[in-house]
């Protein structure tokens, strides 16, 4: 795995998120990703990979419980707290200044704050690819192309 700031031939931008964040994209509850910053708008029209970190998110619940059905909630309390890997990967539909009426999808005020955000499209869970998680945009192989010798030796 390698950390670039541009595509890199033959691999997937990843994202990490902290839990429950990055589950409740995996469920498909969440279809926005935020930042308080524009550093993502680069993955505008990209496949990438949502990494689940190893952070659990202690104040996520109160966050989003707005936004999510009792039914969520208690599932959300349910969820095994395990992280270290990437566990869906989503096409990012566009990056821009989110409004009010975001709130939803987000799981997140998005009213008070300024906040960006990456409008993800056909989230896809896929087998856990254990991998430890990095700050920023950070890439892995693309398990869909084929990968050389050397690439895999490393």
């Amino acid at each position: 795995m390698s950390q670039a700031r541009g595509t890199e031939e033959g691999t997937i931008p990843v994202i990490s998120l902290w839990m429950p964040w990055a589950n409740w994209v995996s469920l498909g509850w969440k279809t926005i990703e935020t930042r308080l910053h524009r550093r993502f708008s680069s993955l505008a029209g990209k496949n990438i990979g949502i990494h689940c970190s190893l952070k659990w998110d202690d104040t996520a619940l109160d966050a989003a419980r707005d936004f999510l059905s009792p039914d969520q909630v208690t599932a959300t309390g349910q969820f095994l707290r395990v992280g270290g890997a990437i566990i869906c990967t989503a096409e990012v539909q566009e990056c821009r200044e989110l409004d009010p009426l975001d709130n939803a999808r987000a799981l997140i005020d998005c009213t008070h704050v300024t906040r960006y955000g990456l409008i993800l499209r056909n989230i896809q869970t896929i087998e856990a690819i254990p991998c430890r998680g990095k700050q920023g945009i950070w890439y892995i192989p693309n398990p869909n192309l084929p990968t050389s010798q050397d690439e895999r030796e490393r």
